[in-house]
Formats: C-alpha cells, sequence, structure tokens
C-alpha cells in the first residue's frame, strides 16, 4: 500500500503540508481526513491548530520547505501550492480553511460544512468526459462546494461603463459584427477548429491550472494570476486570432510567443485582456471599462474596434464604435467558454464567439501569415522576412517594378491561388496587390499539415463517437493541392502530429 499522498491545509492564504508515504488513496487517507473533518467543531478547532503553529512560525522562507517542488516537506508552511503531477505525489486532499472547501487532487468537491460519508465519498471520486478526476455529476447539491464571493469592485472601476452610452448591453454577437445568425461553412470550420484546440488544452493542462483557471477559486484579481495560469488563459485566447496555420515538426510554422502585459492587440482593431469573475455584473462592466480605455488610449483613428474579456470560465465581447467627437459602446453578456467537466458536446457560446470574431476579414492576414512561417528551401527565416517587409514597402503598385503580368481578374486569381500549396500561396502574394488579395482570401482558411480545411464533414467518423473523443477531436473535409477533397481527422492519435501555438502540446491528425 506505498502510495504516497499529502494532507494540506489552506489557513491564511499560506499552506500547511503533511506528507503521507503510503496508503494514501481515498479509502485510505482520503476516508481518514473526511472523517477528520466531519467531526463536531472540526473547522474551528483545525483552525486553532494552524493559528498556534502560523503563531510560532519563525517566517523561514518557502525555499526551507518547497526547494525543488517534488519533495514537499513532511510538515511546514509554504505560500506555493502543492500541485498534483508536479509534487511526489499520487494524492492530495487539501483542507481550504479560508473558503470552506474540500479539494482532491486541486479539484473542489465539497462544503466543509456539509461532508458526505464515506461511501458516498468514494463514489463522487470519479473521471469526467475529459479523463480527468473529478467529483460524480450525482452529488447531492449539500455536499458541493460554495464558490467564494467575487472580489469587491470599487464606483471608480466603473467610471468609464457608466459615463459613455451603452447602445446595447448583452446584444447578440451576430448585431455586432453586422452579420447573419446562422454560420457560414467557413465559419462552422473555424469554429470546430477552436472546439478541437480547446478540448486538447482542457486535456493537456494539469489538474491544478485548470482547476485554478476554471473555478476562480483564490484569484481575488486579474493582476494577481500566477504566470502560468495568465500564460494558459491567454494562449488559448489567442488562439482565434492567430493566423490559422498549423504545422507539425517541420518548423516551417512558428507562432510569435506571447509575453506578459495587461493587454494583448490580436489585431489591429481588436484587443484581448485577461479577466476573473465575468459572470459577476461589477466585475464584467470593470472589465469592459478596461478594455474601453484601452482602446481610447490606443487608437486615434475614428472606427470600429473590439475588445475580449477572458476568463477561461466566461468571455465577453465588447464593440467600440469611435466618432470624431463621440464614442459609444455594446456588448455581449458573459459567455461561457469552456465546456463543463461532463460535456457531450465541445460547443459553448464563448468558443463559438471567438471564433466568429478571429474569422472577420484581417488586411493583414498575409503579412501576419509570412511573419510565422519560415522558409524551407535553404533560405533563412531572417533574410525571408527582411526580403518580405522589403516587398510590402515597395509599395502598393499594382505590380512591383521586377515583376510583369497579365492582368486576371480577381475571380481567376482566387481560383488559381485555391490550387496551390501555403508556401506558394505566400509566394504568389508577394507578385502584385491583386495577388496578394487572392492570397489573403485563401489564407482565411485553416492550414494544417498541408491541408487545406473546407468544410465539416458531413459525418461523424465512429473513432469519435467512441469515449466521447469528438469533445477534443474533430473530422474536416480538406482540400490538397491536388484540389481532391479528403477527409481528415485531427486530435486523434495515432496519426501525423502538429503543434498547438504558445506551447509543447500537439494534435494529431489521422487522414482517411
Amino acid at each position: 500500500m506505498g502510495t504516497r499522498g499529502y494532507r494540506v491545509y489552506h489557513y491564511r492564504n499560506m499552506y500547511f503540508p503533511y506528507y503521507h508515504h503510503l496508503d494514501s488513496y481515498p479509502h485510505g487517507l482520503g476516508v481518514k481526513i473526511l472523517n477528520s473533518m466531519r467531526s463536531p467543531h472540526a473547522i474551528t478547532s483545525q483552525k486553532q491548530e494552524l493559528k498556534e503553529i502560523f503563531d510560532e512560525w519563525d517566517g523561514s522562507s518557502d525555499s526551507e520547505w518547497d526547494l525543488d517542488e517534488n519533495h514537499m516537506a513532511s510538515t511546514g508552511i509554504t505560500s506555493k501550492r502543492p500541485k498534483y503531477g508536479i509534487v511526489d505525489a499520487e494524492w492530495i486532499y487539501e483542507i481550504d480553511l479560508d473558503h470552506n472547501i474540500f479539494h482532491v487532487n486541486g479539484i473542489p468537491f465539497y462544503s466543509l460544512e456539509c461532508l458526505p460519508d464515506d461511501d458516498d465519498f468514494l463514489e463522487h471520486i470519479s473521471e469526467d468526459h475529459y479523463e480527468k478526476l473529478a467529483c460524480a455529476p450525482g452529488c447531492p447539491p449539500q455536499y458541493k462546494y460554495k464558490r467564494p464571493i467575487p472580489p469587491v469592485v470599487g464606483d471608480s472601476d466603473l467610471a468609464t461603463y457608466q459615463s459613455l452610452v451603452c447602445t446595447g448591453p448583452r446584444a447578440d454577437l451576430s448585431d455586432l459584427l453586422a452579420t447573419s445568425h446562422i454560420l457560414t461553412p467557413n465559419e462552422q470550420v473555424r469554429v470546430s477548429l477552436l472546439e478541437m484546440m480547446i478540448g486538447q488544452c482542457i486535456i493537456l493542462l494539469d489538474f491544478v491550472t485548470a482547476a485554478e483557471l476554471i473555478y476562480e477559486l483564490d484569484i481575488s484579481h486579474h493582476t494577481r494570476l500566477a504566470d502560468e495560469n495568465w500564460s494558459a488563459a491567454c494562449s488559448m485566447a489567442n488562439l482565434a486570432f492567430v493566423p490559422q496555420i498549423f504545422d507539425g515538426s517541420s518548423g516551417f510554422v512558428h507562432h510569435l510567443q506571447l509575453s506578459r502585459k495587461e493587454f494583448t492587440w490580436v489585431r489591429e482593431d481588436t484587443v484581448v485582456c485577461i479577466a476573473t469573475h465575468l459572470d459577476d455584473e461589477r466585475c464584467l462592466q470593470a472589465s469592459i471599462s478596461r478594455l474601453i480605455n484601452a482602446i481610447l488610449e490606443q487608437q486615434d483613428v475614428p472606427g470600429d474596434y473590439f475588445g475580449v474579456a477572458f476568463s477561461v470560465a466566461h468571455c465577453a465581447i465588447i464593440k467600440v464604435v469611435k466618432h470624431a467627437h463621440t464614442t459609444t459602446f455594446s456588448h455581449t453578456a458573459a459567455l461561457q467558454f469552456v465546456p463543463s467537466p461532463y460535456a457531450d458536446s465541445p460547443s459553448t457560446p464563448g468558443i463559438t464567439a471567438l471564433a466568429r470574431l478571429g474569422y472577420r476579414v484581417d488586411p493583414a492576414i498575409f503579412v501576419r501569415a509570412t511573419e510565422i512561417c519560415r522558409w524551407r528551401r535553404g533560405m533563412k527565416s531572417d533574410k525571408w522576412r527582411s526580403d518580405h517587409n522589403q516587398s510590402f514597402a515597395e509599395g502598393a503598385n499594382d505590380a512591383p517594378p521586377s515583376v510583369s503580368c497579365a492582368v486576371l481578374p480577381p475571380e481567376l486569381w482566387q481560383e488559381i491561388a485555391l490550387y496551390l500549396g501555403l508556401q506558394d500561396i505566400l509566394s504568389l502574394g508577394l507578385v502584385s496587390k491583386l495577388c496578394r488579395e487572392a492570397a489573403s482570401t485563401t489564407l482565411r482558411y485553416p492550414h494544417v499539415c498541408g491541408h487545406r480545411l473546407v468544410a465539416v464533414s458531413k459525418e461523424m467518423p465512429e473513432c469519435l463517437l467512441k469515449y466521447r473523443r469528438f469533445l477534443y477531436a474533430a473530422s474536416f473535409s480538406t482540400a490538397q493541392v491536388s484540389g481532391i477533397p479528403a477527409p481528415v481527422v485531427f486530435g486523434f492519435r495515432p496519426g501525423v502530429t502538429f503543434n498547438i501555438p504558445f506551447s509543447d502540446s500537439i494534435l494529431s491528425s489521422r487522414v482517411y
């Protein structure tokens, strides 16, 4: 029974870890801890005991207790939360006395004020539809943890929201985008691809990071997000806005790394900020105020601008209409972004909204695509980018001086572009302004490992129906250089792999 585990108490925003070198399964250490907290006055007694330890603590640095994050001390005090998958333990039971929550491996399970009996506890230890530890959906509501109240938002944080004219609170995204409620086939492709990538992110995130982002239990303000949590959140939001070009191990595609800052301009007219507790009205309005301020400070030119408040659990989209002398705005409600743990569909309003927003026409799509692609034919990336910059600077002439070509109608150039591979599309865009428009239109299709995704498969392959693989994999009709459509499944091993931007994770594809 040599199963390693930890019993951890969270009190006064500090952690008190106790190592157990054996019998740490739920029916062993788990039940033991549960019984200790179910006894009368257990919460009060445990707080008093920890208070005495804390008062006698000499303030030793965290490093005394947690030098390498692999072996926590048998006892001690640390500001670092012992994370499942990082510390050397198979089970971690955390008693959060600051919020009265019982956690198992970083996942919130119960309210300490109403704990189940032993049999129910063991029955509630389950796996969700993403194969992650979760509390079983049949757990009675009286046992489930109570989400802490959202942070207090001061009136000054709402000043911008309240001082400008809001033409549409809780507006529908189609109204913000001035488009139809019905998704086009190309939008369906973008939505399905984003659904698949978000499903893979859920699987690949460690337990604690996922729980901290989704449940927002110990985050009082967006500035207090740990760097790894900010990176995970911003990466997921950016998946909708990067050029939809993804490659495997060839090194042809290299998406730029994100650096932490309050606002990330994902396009010239679109800004993203990482937020928390967007399902609280005042927190939502405060985040919208931040986005409006960022847009007004950054953009002097009248026009339409968009902002995204993103928290992984939810997202909200704002449209700012800036005139010469007035500014108005409208926004969606807080939309669910990540699917629930026991979801039967990968679709959420937030994923659909972000994918549609990212699909809008981007005048800079060709330049952005060349910035992430590296030439394969022996040409160094820096030299290639230098050559491109020179070409861009040469201007808006319909054809650069060094190139002569017959004038063809735009529709024909577009047809030509649809028969080209990605490298040739980028080369075509350097020929003339007209060719660049054709290349830019073609680049609105996702390009994955040499495949251009042109439609979502009408019928789901049987392999995706098993084990709910459709939550993190998807099937598309693709067009290759030959122009012959071919069905491809992405996100399902074994197969060809391609990288998820901003991370070391990979997705797989299988060609049928």
